[in-house]
């Protein structure tokens, strides 16, 4: 048997209790993509290590407690954010529309469009900055830009229908 054959066999016999591992550190569907990367790595390791099981279970912890650290670190990003561009979605009473109305709205547009808007409106950032995030010329950053707004418009501008009371 190849050391290939020994490691897949190991793979396959400790797959369920790396999950369980991983999952102190992480929810159910992380666990899984933590211990199917730490597996794909043993996989390729050349030579394989001496202990492959404390190796295994090394990577997955190791990889558990980056993902875990790395989430955390993203959700108070997110929280930041949110408190800093609070003014967008609290109710004024200038307010032409409601966050509600607007995320509707939004979700009228497809996903370039949509994608072009939040980074321009929500992350405050440039055409050209927008263009290398979603790897596209500035110029057609500024044409998604112009005809979502122009499609937003004429969401916003729609008469609502009158309540029955």
């Amino acid at each position: 048997m190849s050391d290939l054959e020994r490691l897949a066999r190991v793979v396959v016999e400790r797959a369920a209790g790396l999950k369980l591992y991983a999952r102190q550190w992480l929810d159910a569907a992380s666990a899984e993509d933590v211990v199917q990367e730490a597996l794909a790595a043993l996989l390729s390791q050349r030579p394989p290590p001496d202990d492959p099981i404390a190796w295994m279970y090394r990577s997955v912890r190791n990889a558990a407690i980056d993902h875990a650290r790395s989430t955390s670190r993203r959700r108070r990003r997110e929280r930041s954010a949110a408190i800093t561009r609070r003014d967008w979605f609290e109710p004024r009473p200038d307010s032409m529309i409601d966050a509600k109305t607007a995320e509707d709205a939004l979700r009228h547009l497809s996903l370039e469009h949509r994608e072009v808007v939040v980074l321009r409106i929500w992350a405050d950032m440039g055409l050209a900055e927008i263009g290398r995030i979603v790897g596209t010329s500035t110029s057609t950053v500024h044409n998604r830009y112009a005809s979502a707004m122009q499609q937003l418009r004429m969401i916003l501008e729609k008469p609502c229908p009158k309540k029955i009371e």
